[in-house]
C-alpha cells in the first residue's frame, strides 16, 4: 500500500468521525415560516426567530399579537403557532430506538395546530402536548389546540383520533369532534360531536327492479312510499267559566249600616184644615164597542193540471197528382 493510499484512507476515516457526532446532535426542528413578532428564548438569551433557524430541546418560541410561525421537526411532523403563543420543546428524541422516541412539548398560552410525524406513528404513547390544565395525546393524527384568556383549553380533532386527559380522566376525540377543558379537576366536556342518529328513510321513489312493459321493452319498477299522515293535535281544552261570586243582599232600608250617618229626623208638619167632601160627578160610561173578528184567510185551492207532452208530427205529404 502506497503512502498516497494510506493518506486517502486516513482522510476518509477522519471525515466519518467528524460526521458521526453531527448526526447524533442534529437539530430537533427547523423554522419554515415566521411572520410578525416571533422570538426565540434559549436559556437567558432572547433573539428574533426567522426562517431557517434551528430548534433544540429546551427552546421556547414566543409569538406576538400578530406573530405566526411554522416548525417542521426531524420526524416530519409540523407545528403551526398562532398569535400570542408560548411554545416550549420540552423533550425531543428521534431515531433513538424502539420505545425511546419522544415528542413532548408545552403550550402555555395561545394556540397551535399539529400534524404528527413518525414519532407519533411509531410510539403514540410518547407523543404529548402539555397545557396548564390538560394533556393531549395522539394516535397518529392531526388536531387543533387553543387556550383562551380564562385558561380554558379547546381541543378539536381533525384526523383519526386524539385523547384529552385531565386528573378526572380521559376522553377520546375523533375527526369533527371537539372538547372544552374548564379545569384540571374536571373531565373534558364535548362541545361538538358527530351525529349518531339513524338516517331517516328516503321519501323519494326508489328503484326496486325492472321488467318488460306491454311493448316488450325493459322498464323500471318504482315503489313510491305512502305519505305519512300528519297527526292532528287535539283541540285545546277550554277552561270552565268561573263560578259566580255570591253577592250579599242589600240591607233593609230601615236598618242603618254601621259606619254610615243616620238619616236626619223628619220635621213635623201642620195638618191641613178639614174640608167638606163633595160628591163625585156622575159619568155615564159608553157601551163597549163590539167588533167582529176578521174572517179567516182562506187560500185558494191549488189545482194541478197535468201537462202532456206535445208531439209535433210533420204534415202528411200532398196526394199525388191525378193524371187523366
Amino acid at each position: 500500500m502506497t503512502s498516497d493510499q494510506k493518506y486517502a484512507r486516513l482522510a476518509l476515516l477522519m471525515g466519518m468521525v467528524a460526521v458521526w457526532p453531527l448526526t447524533g446532535l442534529a437539530a430537533a426542528g427547523l423554522v419554515q415560516f415566521a411572520a410578525g413578532d416571533v422570538q426565540l428564548r434559549r436559556g437567558e438569551t432572547l433573539s428574533r426567530l426567522s426562517k431557517g433557524a434551528e430548534l433544540d430541546g429546551g427552546d421556547v418560541v414566543l409569538t406576538g399579537t400578530e406573530g405566526r410561525a411554522q416548525i417542521r421537526f426531524s420526524d416530519g411532523g409540523l407545528v403551526a403557532l398562532y398569535p400570542d403563543s408560548q411554545f416550549t420543546v420540552t423533550r425531543y428524541a428521534d431515531g433513538a430506538g424502539a420505545g425511546e422516541d419522544h415528542f413532548v412539548v408545552n403550550l402555555l398560552r395561545g394556540g397551535m395546530r399539529a400534524l404528527t410525524g413518525l414519532i407519533g406513528k411509531r410510539n403514540p404513547a410518547n407523543y404529548k402536548v402539555v397545557t396548564p390544565t390538560a394533556v393531549v395525546g395522539i394516535r397518529g393524527s392531526a388536531f387543533l389546540l387553543a387556550i383562551d384568556a380564562n385558561g380554558q383549553v379547546f381541543v378539536s380533532g381533525e384526523q383519526d383520533e386524539i385523547e384529552v386527559c385531565t386528573q378526572a380522566g380521559c376522553v377520546g376525540v375523533t375527526a369533527g369532534e371537539a372538547v372544552l377543558v374548564v379545569s384540571d379537576q374536571d373531565l373534558p366536556v364535548y362541545t361538538h360531536t358527530r351525529a349518531l342518529l339513524p338516517v331517516p328513510q328516503v321519501q323519494t321513489p326508489l328503484l326496486a327492479g325492472d321488467q318488460l312493459d306491454v311493448q316488450g321493452r325493459r322498464a323500471f319498477v318504482y315503489i313510491v312510499p305512502a305519505p305519512v299522515p300528519v297527526p292532528v293535535p287535539p283541540p285545546p281544552e277550554t277552561a270552565p267559566p268561573p263560578a259566580p261570586v255570591p253577592v250579599p243582599p242589600p240591607p233593609p232600608t230601615g236598618t242603618p249600616q254601621p259606619g254610615t250617618p243616620a238619616p236626619p229626623a223628619p220635621t213635623p208638619t201642620t195638618p191641613p184644615p178639614p174640608t167638606r167632601p163633595t160628591a163625585p160627578p156622575v159619568t155615564t160610561a159608553p157601551p163597549p164597542a163590539t167588533t167582529a173578528p176578521p174572517p179567516p184567510t182562506v187560500r185558494p185551492p191549488i189545482v194541478f193540471i197535468p201537462v202532456l207532452p206535445i208531439i209535433l208530427r210533420p204534415p202528411p205529404p200532398p196526394p199525388p197528382p191525378v193524371i187523366r
